[in-house]
């Protein structure tokens, strides 16, 4: 592309561009606050076991999130009569896709197990690794539908 060339051209063929990386909408899902922590916009944020959301550290065993793109200071919504205020996060994942719990499973890493329920929805388990899979909803026994974050 010549040097002088600006990149819109009224009326006329506009040139090429390379497009190294592009991503229209990044994925993003509301979570509760874990009672006693104040979420703020552009932090980074982790999943405790009950399914709330908590400041990432880094410590070990914790499960990232992503990034709070509101915040639980000045919320977009107040709180509403039983339901709490709701913080959205800019999740680390591209899809969320039902599973089902293959027993009692935690808001965490699952993994796979490999069977298959009602030729629909795969069976996964509470995960001690790290995987690629995050449950972000809780089963209190085999076979409830659970939402799972794909890394």
């Amino acid at each position: 592309m010549n040097k002088n060339v600006p990149l819109t051209l009224m009326g006329e063929q506009t040139p090429k561009v390379v497009i190294f990386k592009s991503e229209s909408h990044k994925l993003c899902e509301a979570f509760n606050v874990a009672e006693g922590n104040t979420i703020i916009k552009g932090m980074l944020v982790a999943l405790d076991e009950d399914g709330n959301i908590t400041p990432y550290t880094g410590a070990e065993g914790e499960v990232y999130l992503g990034m709070a793109i509101t915040d639980n200071v000045n919320p977009a919504y107040r709180a509403q009569r039983n339901f709490p205020v709701e913080v959205t996060v800019m999740v680390e994942a591209f899809a969320v896709v039902h599973k089902v719990s293959s027993a009692e499973v935690k808001p965490g890493f699952v993994a796979p197990t490999g069977n298959v329920v009602n030729h629909m929805y795969e069976e996964v388990a509470q995960s001690t690794d790290e995987t690629k899979f995050i449950c972000i909803d809780a089963a209190d026994e085999k076979g409830q539908i659970l939402r799972v974050l794909v890394r």
